[in-house]
């Protein structure tokens, strides 16, 4: 026996897991998608925050290249002093003095084509001056001839980080010089002071190296200073862009910069990171605090709900499984509606089972009265253990004893062999899902009794349509199998008076097919007893005769041989049988017949080679009865056509006759047994014509012709085509 699987409801979750699931389930959807909102909401600000400082980057950076450019018309209008042009340099020292306030620079000079300092506005006039090591902007003011602004670097007269505005001094088209504003950090310090920057950001202004030329914090501190390597790398890779980073001074901040296309120099300004994710940081907390008291509020209600309906679902435990037992408990008081409803449903179904029960008990009663009295024998079988419960009528049936444990196996024990295979087959398709069934077969009793049964089973499923059991009822059907073996005892007997019939109406086709074979033998014995008395006898010729003599025997022993199948009481078995030479082979045995009624026959066998699995004997028989009926229908000199043709899958032998035909009340009745119109017929040819045919899986019916007589027309299946060729 099968263990039964544990219940499922164990590992069930109860009514308070349930309502927090719900609880959970309505309340994390809505949490999820506001924070996806307000991320959505904060990620679009942010985008619109960094586009525009991106826009004050610009702006601030402009304002770097229009304060420049300003110096350098400034310093061009200087250069074209005519102190300059007639070398009054202690005159133009005093002239670039009063005007280093107005350009707010640090100073002014005048350097040399050889990068030796002339004057500075810084010392006095003919104070030593240092030589410049390196001089680019020097250097690309002489190549260029344009105005331009250097990096920064020490400067040898100040000693700290300065930049210059340089422009070249012409004298007779040729630059002679170069005049330079010296300006120090804190000069373009207003550039970013002006674009009113929150005071947390960083805001820097980097030379083409990303060396700080002034800055919002700390520029003392930091001016001339390259920014970090990942600035820098992202300043040499675009014009514009944006990452985050640290500053110098430790601050984690968003880096936006826009670079000018007259001096290279970049705008930064660094956005706090704080700043960009503290908003949508302290939304998010508010949203995880609601969430949390919503849960907690939610759960806290399902608990107190959850419990209700536990108690009053567990109390109908109880009265639900009393009816089970037929019982009736009384129903508790319950705490909502539907559980109230539920428990009169109870209550009305402890009635109807108690009243049910009482209807099955009578039920039961009148069927076992029922099956004693058509001694029927009741069983059950369970498919899983194959134990078998059946009636005392049943085990009467097999001659099982009262109380015996009995299985499938003791039944098939019972058997008779050559019925077990069949039934056990029967059995397996019902476990496999086989809704019903019914089958006959023999047991076999004490002392040798042999007992034909008939079974009927249905099959009963489970919850999950698996075959669970059997049900059915068996009974004796001896007595009718006896009897339909006299049936077919007798049919046989009936088959085999209809050939000796036939014999009689072909008795003048067995002379007339006999006289041909013995006169050419008597023919041909005479001209062998004529050749050998000559004195020469010719032993070649002789022995052509003796051969032909053999020949002859042998044809009236095959004439002979067929005649006794015939009418011989044994059945050939299935041959596999040339449609057309069927036809040929019947044709020539009723040919005298033929003859005699003055007729002719017309074969129409078509050029497709078809072919039949049948018995060679009773086809012959059907094909000669067939013929013989349209003989006594057809007038005198004129043609009965046998046809051969495919139809489908199988293969139609039609026999037509142009008589007159078949009357419309006779044409239904004409197969059934014992009824003819003939006056010394039997009326049983076409029956068991018919039967013929129905036996190799064919049909065989009559019909009228549409200008007159009738046509009777054989259909057999076509002979299967073996594996590697095809039927002959």
């Amino acid at each position: 026996m099968n263990s039964a699987p544990a219940p499922t409801w164990k590992h069930a979750p109860g009514v308070r897991a349930s309502l927090a699931l719900l609880v959970i389930a309505c309340i994390l959807p809505v949490a999820a998608v506001a924070s996806f909102l307000i991320v959505n909401f904060y990620t679009k600000e942010r985008a619109q925050l960094i586009e525009h400082t991106v826009s004050r980057a610009r702006a601030v950076i402009a304002a770097t290249d229009h304060d420049i450019e300003s110096i350098q018309l400034a310093l061009q209008a200087l250069s074209s002093s005519s102190m300059l042009q007639n070398h009054d340099l202690a005159g133009f020292h005093q002239r670039a003095s009063s005007l280093v306030g107005k350009l707010r620079a640090d100073s002014i000079v005048l350097i040399d084509t050889d990068g030796t300092l002339l004057l500075s506005t810084r010392r006095p006039f003919g104070a030593p001056l240092a030589r410049l090591g390196r001089a680019p902007l020097l250097q690309r003011i002489l190549a260029s001839g344009q105005p331009g602004v250097s990096d920064m670097f020490i400067g040898p007269v100040v000693g700290k980080p300065i930049c210059t505005v340089g422009v070249p001094v012409l004298r007779d088209g040729a630059i002679v010089m170069t005049l330079n504003a010296i300006l120090t950090p804190d000069r373009l310090l207003h550039v970013l002071s002006e674009q009113k920057l929150p005071p947390n950001w960083r805001a820097s202004v980097l030379d083409t190296q990303g060396r700080i030329v002034t800055r919002s914090h700390d520029m003392a501190k930091y001016a001339g200073q390259q920014v970090n390597a990942t600035l820098r790398q992202h300043l040499a890779s675009a014009s514009e862009s944006g990452l985050a980073t640290r500053t110098l001074d430790g601050q984690d901040v968003y880096v936006v910069y826009s670079r000018s296309t007259r001096t290279g120099w970049t705008a930064v300004l660094g956005i706090p990171s704080a700043e960009l994710t503290a908003g949508l940081y302290n939304t998010l907390t508010w949203l995880v605090s609601v969430t949390i008291a919503a849960l907690g509020a939610g759960m806290a209600l399902a608990w107190l709900l959850g419990g209700r309906i536990a108690r009053s679902v567990q109390a109908l435990v109880a009265p639900a499984r009393a009816v089970g037992g037929g019982e009736r408990l009384p129903i508790p008081p319950l705490h909502f509606r539907e559980a109230q409803q539920l428990g009169q449903a109870l209550h009305d179904a402890a009635l109807s089972v108690q009243r049910a029960r009482a209807d099955t008990r009578e039920s039961e009663q009148r069927l076992a009265l029922a099956a004693n009295a058509a001694h029927l024998g009741i069983w059950t079988r369970e498919l899983h253990s194959q134990d078998i419960w059946g009636s005392d009528q049943w085990r009467a049936l097999f001659g099982f004893p009262p109380g015996q444990q009995l299985t499938l196996s003791h039944l098939l024990a019972k058997v008779h062999p050559d019925d077990r295979a069949a039934v056990q087959r029967t059995l397996n398709n019902a476990m496999h899902g086989a809704p019903r069934y019914d089958m006959e077969y023999r047991v076999l009793l004490a002392g040798g009794e042999q007992r034909w049964i008939g079974s009927h089973g249905s099959v009963e499923h489970d919850a999950d349509d698996r075959p669970l059991r059997v049900r059915g009822v068996s009974l004796d059907i001896t007595p009718r199998k006896q009897a339909e073996l006299d049936v077919l005892q007798k049919q046989k007997e009936v088959t085999h008076l209809s050939r000796v019939a036939m014999l009689g109406e072909l008795s003048g086709a067995l002379a007339h097919e006999l006289n041909q074979p013995l006169t050419a033998i008597l023919s041909n014995a005479q001209a062998a007893q004529r050749f050998l008395a000559q004195p020469a006898p010719d032993l070649a010729e002789v022995a052509e005769i003796l051969a032909d003599i053999v020949d002859e025997d042998k044809r009236a022993g095959d004439i002979i041989q067929r005649l006794r199948r015939l009418f011989s009481k044994q059945d050939m078995p299935p041959q596999r049988l040339d449609a057309g030479a069927l036809v040929v082979g019947v044709i020539r045995l009723v040919r005298n017949d033929l003859i005699n009624h003055g007729l002719a026959v017309r074969a129409e066998l078509g050029e497709e080679a078809l072919a039949v699995d049948a018995d060679p004997v009773q086809l012959q028989q059907v094909l000669i009865n067939l013929l013989m009926n349209a003989c006594d229908a057809q007038p005198s000199d004129g043609v009965i056509v046998v046809r051969v043709a495919r139809d489908g899958d199988a293969v139609q032998f039609s026999v037509i006759d142009h008589g007159a035909g078949i009357a419309p009340d006779m044409l239904p009745r004409i197969f059934d047994p014992f009824y003819t119109t003939k006056a010394r017929g039997m009326g049983l040819g076409l029956s068991i014509c018919r039967s013929i045919a129905a036996a190799h899986h064919g049909t065989l019916w009559a019909q009228n012709n549409p200008d007159r007589g009738a046509s009777f027309h054989l259909r057999l299946p076509l002979a299967q085509v073996e594996a590697g060729g095809s039927a002959p």
